[in-house]
């Protein structure tokens, strides 16, 4: 069954204008060796879900805004759609650099960009 609710809000803002939503469940190691045997002992610090979106292009100066006024926190609680549960998983994010081109002055339209948020703490 197709998930039907919000693929993504920040701060409890639906976000719009995605094109692209990917999760990269990152594993953070600690202690990480490997014998001379070839051998790799490690410990798993646990799994840090990056999600990297994608705006099209055409979203509107005020959807543009909005987005920047969302992102530009320095964190902010993310409630996103993760695959793997098939559920909503919420937890506390911060945005990585991005940046937004103007596509057409006339009609205040934007180029489509791309932002990563990457998690404070492990999920």
């Amino acid at each position: 069954m197709a998930y039907d609710g919000d693929l993504l809000r920040i701060s409890g803002v639906s976000v719009v204008g995605l094109k692209t939503y990917k999760i990269t469940r990152a594993k953070l190691w600690a202690d990480a060796e490997r014998n001379m045997a070839g051998s790799v002992r490690a410990t798993m610090i646990g799994i840090f879900p990056k999600l990297e979106l994608g705006f099209r292009a055409g979203l509107t100066e005020e959807q543009v805004s909005s987005i920047c006024r969302l992102l530009d926190q320095a964190y902010f609680s993310v409630a996103y759609f993760d695959p793997k549960t098939k559920s909503t998983t919420t937890a506390s994010y911060y945005a990585g650099d991005y940046s937004v081109e103007l596509m057409d002055k006339a009609r205040g339209l934007y180029k489509e960009f791309s932002v990563n948020l990457v998690p404070v703490d492990k999920v």
